[in-house]
């Protein structure tokens, strides 16, 4: 690994307090990783250019702009060329209703998408769409979420750190 790619204890604590609060303020930042606010900045700086940040945003309640449904999708192509799989994920970025879409394995389909409709009629037209859209999808399993239990958008970051 190229050293100036190495993380330390502080750049952790850095990229932690960031995916909680992207809004931070450097000052405070820098207080909670026990650092001073030029450094910390220079921190930042230096992890937004090697890409371990890659954006900023804003986390939106959808509910309260419009009620939704959510579906998880298993989907299995007909046809399984690398042409075919490029085709497939190039056209449903095309999707807003597409929120992700994972290349599975060992589950007898080849994708699990995840979508986010109006209602089931909404969710009916999109996946007509799709099947109408020569994408070689031979079948999908449609699975409604009735509740999230758990729905984490922070990663486990200070978890999952090589401390070695």
């Amino acid at each position: 690994m190229n050293p100036e790619h190495r993380l330390d204890r502080i750049d952790i604590n850095i990229l932690a307090n960031l995916q909680n609060d992207g809004r931070m303020s450097n000052v405070h930042l820098s207080e909670a990783v026990a650092l001073s606010p030029s450094p910390c900045l220079q921190r930042v700086k230096r992890l937004e250019k090697l890409g371990y940040i890659t954006r900023y945003g804003a986390e939106i309640d959808i509910n309260l702009i419009a009620e939704t449904i959510h579906i998880f999708t298993q989907m299995t192509l007909s046809e399984h060329r690398l042409t075919d799989h490029q085709h497939f994920e190039k056209e449903i970025t095309k999707i807003p209703q597409i929120m992700e879409c994972h290349l599975v394995s060992g589950g007898g389909f080849d994708y699990w998408l995840k979508f986010v409709c109006r209602s089931i009629q909404d969710y009916q037209r999109v996946i007509a769409e799709m099947l109408n859209a020569d994408l070689k999808i031979i079948k999908y399993h449609s699975f409604v979420i009735m509740r999230s239990v758990i729905s984490r958008r922070d990663y486990p970051i200070k978890e999952l750190w090589d401390k070695g």
